[in-house]
């Protein structure tokens, strides 16, 4: 029995696993248990920003462990002090609270936001059409994608979903009653779509109008992946909560609301917790990966280099006719094509290079964030080869 077949009979069949058996993974790359190398281009769903195997992180976590490896938020702990000031340092919020998860920081920011309604008697929340914000009930309550929330209903009162991109949908929805609206503002597992310039403008002109707060969730677009710490600063705004998870804890376990100063006194004590979320092992790990990410100028080189990536990616969209479209930000790619993703994914890992597909027609490409000339040219080659096959 291979490690499939023994997940098969042990898992309730929520994943779908891949037909590889990984035993080594190191910088950009995969190792199979034959021994075949793949190049790793959605780095854990956009976790291991850093690749694999960062000698920093590994340090601080073992560093860590020899002092100690839990002991819970009734202490205050050395580095999950650390990397709050580091995280707050470069974003200008005001407080934070540590999760375990993109969607416990979901969860908490809904929360955060509810109590905050209720102090300014403002009970609807909104999510966005086609958006993604996690696996809990709060979070489906925000989402309207039939493949994630069917048969979980009957969902959270006074929850509804403005149409992204759409500002009729804005005008029309959004009253003094509005509580908060959650935005990403790159979606990621609905296809790696951009908001509009003119949708987040007219979103921020009405919280000005009505007092809402916008959450902005940057889950999968934050620390660094659009060529800016956050996917909104492309926008020029600053919205009121911010969740975060996925690459901050280094590879372990790690979420984190932001708030600012007209949240900062919402929550007391007793009013939120977790028993692991702030791990101080992650903590370390997340301080560890943000040095190593200011040292080495990992943002401003994803947002540089990126830059030739669309070049390369819109030349092979006039050539092959398979392409529909490229969109994204940084190093967050989607490539919409005219045919069945699974083939083009399937194809390209048994060329040994690992993308992801969303929905039926788009190509999610997460590289790690220090990806260098050479991987993208592994990358660009293989892609070419599958789409002549494709097209012949």
């Amino acid at each position: 029995m291979n490690q499939n077949e023994l997940a098969d009979s042990q898992y309730f069949a929520t994943y779908k696993r891949l037909p590889l058996n990984i035993v080594l993974a190191d910088g950009c790359y995969l190792q199979d248990v034959d021994g075949n190398k793949y190049l790793d281009f959605f780095c854990g769903i956009g976790v291991n920003a850093l690749g694999h195997g960062n000698e920093k992180i590994k340090e601080s976590i073992l560093k860590q462990t020899e002092k100690y490896i839990h002991l819970s938020n009734l202490f205050s702990q050395e580095s999950q002090n650390n990397l709050a000031d580091e995280i707050l340092r470069i974003t200008n919020y005001e407080k934070l609270f540590f999760t375990n998860s993109g969607t416990e920081s979901t969860e908490g920011a809904i929360k955060l936001a509810k109590k905050w309604g209720k102090l300014n008697n403002k009970t609807e929340i909104f999510g966005m059409t086609n958006g993604f914000s996690g696996r809990s009930m709060g979070a489906l309550s925000l989402m309207d994608k039939e493949k994630y929330i069917s048969g979980y209903e009957p969902f959270l009162p006074n929850f509804n979903r403005i149409i992204f991109n759409d500002v009729d949908s804005l005008n029309e929805k959004i009253n003094d009653k509005t509580c908060a609206v959650f935005l990403e503002f790159l979606q990621g597992e609905g296809g790696i779509l951009p908001a509009s310039k003119d949708f987040v403008d007219k979103l921020f002109d009405l919280r000005e109008k009505y007092g809402f707060l916008i959450v902005a969730d940057e889950i999968q677009s934050g620390v660094g992946r659009t060529g800016k710490f956050f996917a909104f600063e492309h926008y020029s705004v600053q919205p009121d909560i911010v969740t975060m998870a996925k690459a901050i804890g280094g590879g372990l376990p790690l979420g984190v609301i932001l708030g600012n100063k007209k949240v900062s006194e919402v929550w007391t004590h007793g009013t939120h917790g977790t028993t692991f979320g702030g791990n101080p092992v992650c903590c370390a790990a997340g301080f560890a990966l943000l040095n190593e990410m200011k040292n080495k100028n990992i943002i401003e080189n994803v947002f540089r280099n990126s830059i030739k990536v669309f070049d390369k990616l819109n030349q092979l969209k006039i050539k092959y006719k398979t392409i529909k479209e490229i969109r994204g930000i940084g190093y967050m790619i989607g490539i919409e094509i005219n045919c069945d993703n699974a083939e083009i994914v399937s194809k390209m890992r048994e060329k040994g290079v690992l993308i992801l597909a969303t929905g039926t027609n788009v190509l999610r490409i997460l590289p790690p964030l220090i990806a260098t000339e050479n991987e993208f040219e592994i990358f660009y080659k293989t892609f070419e080869d599958v789409l002549t096959e494709i097209e012949k």
